[in-house]
């Protein structure tokens, strides 16, 4: 069958059905015909309404099991009425249990199935507890007034008529009940095909409940009424629907969602009300609203719980930072305001070259690296030590005074050293409440030492080549001792050579630093190889250089193994081109290895020296040499502890 025809004579068979429920409300209203006429309309309706079904069961594609459901129901409807046509008994009213209406039975069920199949696809997943709250407590309310209005009177029926007068009607409420329910599950959002559907169920049952109802008070003819037109055009609205596409609820709540159970619970408390007020036996009403209301305190207690945690969420959150889970600004803030006078040290610190790191591996790695220092910073202040990020990249620590950590080691905790980077951490300590009486004049104080720190370059220095000499141990422990060796005695030289208290110190960690290129090269490599060496000084240069404390001490490890002749590494610099200190550390090195044994067997002190002084002119400036022996003569003998 070509794909549009099916959609075409559906849309032919479903016209058709509306059509005979307008013919069945005018022949009913100008009073033309007989039973007979009646019913044939009827059943025509049905029938096409039926083939409607059958069509969309031809068309490949998702929500064809709920329809196999809804074209089961309505089939058992046709052959209920064609049973009830051949036997000629009644369906209802009065008669006893026959065959078409166990047929009949039958439709209510084969609906509810359908829906529930249409409810398992049309439901966004994971269902909150609180939506299958709200759709049991909107499923108990229907059912409540439902029994209310029509069940309680037709269970106090006798014999058969209890059965008849209660199965349908109570089939009719329990779709009604579950389509409700079914849209609190979908959190009250519709779509075209919810509508239709709970549009069809809606007019049968409320049919079913008013047909009944008048059966109840009279004698009424089973066709040719009004209520036939109702029947008509719930089932050619189901049709309609199973025609439909349905639409994904959403996830988000929706404001429906709180006001919507609490009309509800308010209808099933009235309906409990208005039962003991009138003093009639309804157990069945009764049961079903108290359910209700049950379900309703139950939803509300879960609200409030929830309401709980996220008021409790959105207090923790107002003191916390959102990326290293730290206290913030407000948590610091309030904490010092409790402080009292309990004493403790504010240690403020402000990280260097963090911004540059950002800047090359970008925020993700950034906001890594702020969890990494937050964490060291936990570590290093001990036990009772409060951490804090007061925002970008500045943190706080209040450490107890009684704790033995000073502010020093915290703000070395903070460096963090790697390929092609280095931060440290400029930092600023008070004591409080010796020097500062409140949390206000504290911070001010330790921002005022802070930025101090931060503009001395040597106090900044420090922490990284602390961190830089632990990865180089890591590396060899050897290569630390002889880092310590050559700083110690390029610092004699340099006293000897009369260099200032700054150079000094930029000689010193270019002497403990000059090897650090060898973390950028594979282990083992032979030392001294001219590619290696003008390898290793380029490495070192570019690890110190990500550091903006120690520029200058960069420098001085790029041309630590330059020679006086020009025939060194990595620049062929000759002479005075060469910096001061690194001809001072390519001398001091020399004498550590050749004492140390590091490549040969190990010389005297005094063996040493002369090699230095047979290569000056050539491999080293004759003026360090000269300058190192006199640091060395002018102890009491030339030995390695006398540097050591």
């Amino acid at each position: 069958m070509p794909s549009a025809l099916p959609p075409r004579l559906a849309r032919v068979l479903l016209l058709s059905s509306l059509l005979l429920c307008g013919c069945s409300l005018l022949r009913t209203a100008a009073g033309i015909g007989g039973i007979d006429l009646a019913e044939a309309l009827y059943d025509a309706a049905v029938a096409t309404a039926c083939g409607t079904l059958v069509l969309r069961l031809l068309v490949p594609g998702p929500g064809r099991a709920e329809i196999v459901w809804w074209t089961a129901g309505i089939a058992l409807w046709i052959a209920g009425a064609i049973a009830t046509a051949i036997t000629g008994t009644s369906a209802d009213g009065d008669a006893s249990v026959t065959f078409s209406n166990a047929l009949l039975f039958g439709t209510g069920p084969c609906i509810l199935l359908g829906m529930i199949v249409y409810g398992r696809s049309s439901v966004p997943r994971p269902i909150r507890v609180t939506r299958i709250l709200d759709a049991l407590l909107s499923a108990l309310t229907v059912a409540a007034a439902g029994a209310a209005v029509i069940v309680e009177s037709a269970l106090g029926a006798s014999g058969d008529a209890t059965v008849t007068g209660a199965v349908f009607p109570s089939a009719a409420i329990v779709v009604v009940a579950a389509a409700v329910g079914l849209l609190a599950l979908r959190g009250w959002a519709f779509d075209r095909r919810f509508v239709l559907l709970g549009a069809a169920g809606t007019i049968v049952a409320v049919t079913e409940i008013l047909y009944r109802h008048a059966q109840a008070h009279g004698t009424i003819a089973q066709f040719g009424t009004v209520y036939d037109a109702g029947w008509m055009l719930g089932v050619a609205l189901l049709a309609a629907g199973a025609w439909s596409e349905g639409r994904p609820a959403s996830r988000r709540p929706r404001r429906a969602e709180i006001v919507i159970p609490v009309f509800l619970g308010a209808a099933a408390l009235a309906l409990l009300v208005a039962e003991g007020t009138v003093h009639r036996t309804a157990p069945v009403t009764v049961t079903l609203a108290g359910l209700a209301v049950a379900t309703l305190l139950v939803r509300m207690a879960l609200s409030l719980t929830a309401n709980y945690q996220l008021l409790a969420r959105t207090q923790q959150e107002a003191v916390t930072d959102n990326v290293t889970g730290l206290g913030n600004s407000r948590s610091l803030t309030r904490d010092l305001e409790r402080l009292g006078d309990a004493g403790e040290t504010l240690v403020l610190l402000d990280l260097n070259g963090f911004k540059g790191y950002n800047d090359r591996f970008g925020h993700v790695a950034g906001d890594h690296l702020l969890r990494r220092i937050g964490h060291a910073l936990r570590l290093a202040g001990g036990p009772g030590a409060r951490t804090y990020r007061m925002g970008g990249d500045e943190f706080c620590v209040l450490v107890p005074t009684s704790a033995n950590v000073s502010p020093g080691a915290i703000a070395a905790a903070a460096t963090q050293a790697g390929d092609g980077y280095t931060v440290t951490a400029a930092y600023g300590s008070v004591r409080l409440p010796d020097e500062a009486a409140d949390g206000v004049a504290a911070l001010r104080l330790a921002d005022e030492r802070m930025y101090a720190d931060k503009h001395d370059a040597g106090g900044r220095a420090r922490p990284v080549v602390d961190t830089l000499l632990t990865l180089l141990g890591e590396r060899d422990p050897e290569l630390r001792r002889h880092a310590n060796a050559v700083a110690r005695l390029a610092d004699a030289t340099a006293h000897v050579l009369g260099l200032g208290t700054a150079d000094r110190r930029d000689l010193r960690h270019a002497a403990e630093l000059h090897e650090i290129g060898l973390l950028a090269l594979a282990p083992g490599a032979e030392e001294e190889a001219q590619p290696q060496v003008e390898r290793q000084t380029v490495a070192g240069e570019r690890t110190i250089a990500t550091a903006p404390e120690l520029g200058d001490v960069a420098g001085l490890v790029r041309s630590c193994r330059e020679r006086w002749d020009g025939r060194g590494a990595p620049d062929g610099l000759t002479g005075e081109q060469i910096p001061l200190g690194a001809r001072i550390v390519h001398v001091c090195h020399a004498f550590d290895v050749l004492t140390s044994g590091r490549d040969a067997a190990p010389r005297t002190p005094e063996q040493a020296l002369s090699s230095l002084r047979r290569d000056a002119g050539a491999a080293y400036d004759p003026a360090v040499v000269e300058a190192f022996a006199a640091a060395a003569m002018g102890s009491r003998s030339l030995t390695a502890a006398t540097f050591y």
